[in-house]
């Protein structure tokens, strides 16, 4: 049988600094909130379940130009530079500053070269309403706020 060695000093010194940093960076994202450092973030989405005769509540855009009806603009680094998530997250300061939605408009249009500027960008929810764990009723659309084009 053979005697285990020591780790030697660097060794041993990488592996405490590696478990540091991941521990930094999970409290980072803690208290501030943040999903930027995925999957070493809040992840909130998971920490609570949903009440089976409850409702559940999908954030959504919507885009409007022009005289033409509100039309689905998805979440997502190709679409308008964010997810659905870091919305959810921030949602309070977006509501209370709606010129926070510009920069999301201005990356979808970006992305969009070939159609017309958005004149709008609303920030909705869609509430599904629950019965014993599953869809019942009408899904309800609200408007939380909206950004109007300078």
């Amino acid at each position: 049988m053979s005697i285990p060695r020591r780790l030697p000093v660097l060794s041993a010194t990488w592996r405490v600094l590696a478990v540091l940093l991941c521990l930094g960076v999970l409290t980072v994202g803690g208290l501030t909130r943040s999903n930027d450092l995925f999957p070493l973030g809040v992840l909130d989405q998971f920490s609570s379940g949903v009440d089976p005769d409850g409702e559940v509540v999908n954030t959504c855009l919507q885009g409007i130009r022009g005289d033409e009806e509100p039309f689905e603009i998805p979440f997502g680094r190709r679409s308008v530079g964010i997810e659905r998530a870091d919305v959810e997250n921030t949602l309070p300061a977006i509501e209370a500053d709606p010129a926070l939605l510009a920069p999301l408009a201005a990356a979808y249009d970006r992305r969009h070269p070939d159609r017309a500027p958005l004149d709008a960008l609303v920030l909705c929810q869609r509430i599904t309403p629950l019965r014993d764990g599953t869809a019942h009723g009408e899904v309800e659309l609200v408007e939380v706020t909206r950004w109007e084009a300078p």
